[in-house]
């Protein structure tokens, strides 16, 4: 058992209270001391991970708060990147989860790019929508009728400029691919429509500009 340092505290800023609790109530039964890595974490941070290797998706848990990274410490507070030591802290935190009634799951268990100072809250009880970053709870909530509106925007903008129009349409089902190459991510209904309406877009620019080179 020990206490969550202050820079500890000061990392789960951002994410779930649910899996806070987890945290929290890890550490208040763990006979091995732990410190936390990262919790909510920016897109250019994400890029970054992306770009170094580190993380293989633009669709982490951690950019809406329902992740966070731990690691085993010494009494100093030194990380170690054991495997080992993973595997013994792995334990204690489905414990915690178990007895806080969070559903959570650990990147050490994923059977490919295995993550072990991962934990996260999966997707299906906890829907990408649901943000608690004070950085983005300003935002509009995300609907199908915004994916609408943007592909509206596209086709308008095709008419003027098929290049540009394929452009905007690239852009949301791009994001969609992304969903559907990440081993976190579900495919969801809204996955789905917006595929559609990104390539039903990418065809009509492709009509306007064949039109436009035969007249």
């Amino acid at each position: 058992m020990f206490a969550l340092t202050p820079a500890d505290e000061q990392k789960l800023v951002g994410v779930h209270p649910r899996l806070v609790a987890v945290v929290r109530r890890a550490a208040q039964a763990s006979p091995m001391r732990f410190r936390v890595v990262e919790g909510l974490r920016s897109i250019e941070r994400q890029r970054e991970l992306v770009a170094s290797g580190a993380s293989t998706t633009m669709n982490s848990r951690h950019l809406t708060g329902h992740a966070v990274d731990i690691a085993p410490a010494d009494e100093n507070g030194k990380i170690s990147w054991d495997w080992p030591l993973y595997r013994k802290l792995a334990p204690i935190m489905k414990a915690a989860a178990k007895a806080e009634g969070v559903p959570i799951e650990w990147g050490g268990d994923w059977k490919s790019f295995k993550d072990g100072p991962h934990w996260q809250l999966p997707f299906s009880q906890f829907p990408k929508a649901q943000r608690f970053a004070a950085d983005v709870e300003s935002a509009p909530p995300y609907t199908l009728e915004t994916e609408s509106a943007a592909a509206t925007k596209s086709v308008t903008t095709a008419a003027g400029g098929s290049a540009i129009g394929a452009a905007l349409a690239l852009e949301p089902l791009g994001k969609a691919v992304d969903t559907l190459t990440s081993q976190q991510a579900e495919l969801t209904s809204g996955d789905v429509v917006r595929i559609a309406l990104a390539l039903a877009i990418i065809g009509l620019t492709g009509w306007i500009a064949w039109r436009k080179a035969k007249s």
